[in-house]
């Protein structure tokens, strides 16, 4: 399998078992609002299921943060070629590979290691639209983009 799709497939993978967990987590904490109902009495019981309940709404938050997430990944192109910095490009430069799609931050494969970031993240918004050769200034350094894939 390519570096690039490698890449991808990890991302992938980590969205993934995030939002297995953040499902998880939400089925446990409206387990536990159900259970506050059947073993406790007056305002003990409202403030415990409450309490549960906001669990709940926190990781219904986080679950469908990570499905847009998801959701965006699924529709890049990443297969296409890129005379351009664009989303779904896989940018060489002297600071190593950047992969323009989704904020995850640093991953490392094949011993690379790889920054997975938007196209709204600072460094993305330094290299968009670059072509191959150019320059980008990000936070006081200079950037070359060595390759584009």
């Amino acid at each position: 399998m390519e570096f690039k799709a490698q890449i991808i497939e990890h991302i992938k993978g980590q969205i993934a078992e995030k939002i297995a967990i953040a499902k998880h987590a939400m089925e446990e904490a409206q387990r536990s609002a159900n259970e506050e109902t059947k073993s406790s009495a007056g305002d003990k019981y409202e403030t415990g299921r409450a309490m549960a309940q906001n669990e709940r709404d926190k990781y219904a938050g986080q679950l469908a943060l990570l499905k847009i997430e998801m959701n965006q990944l699924e529709t890049i192109d990443f297969d296409r070629q890129f005379d351009l910095v664009l989303k779904g490009a896989l940018i060489e430069t002297e600071i190593g590979f950047i992969l323009l799609a989704v904020s995850i931050g640093q991953v490392q494969i094949q011993d690379k290691n790889v920054m997975v970031v938007s196209n709204n993240s600072p460094i993305g918004k330094a290299i968009w639209m670059k072509k191959l050769g150019e320059k980008a200034e990000f936070m006081g350094k200079t950037i070359s983009i060595l390759a584009i894939h």
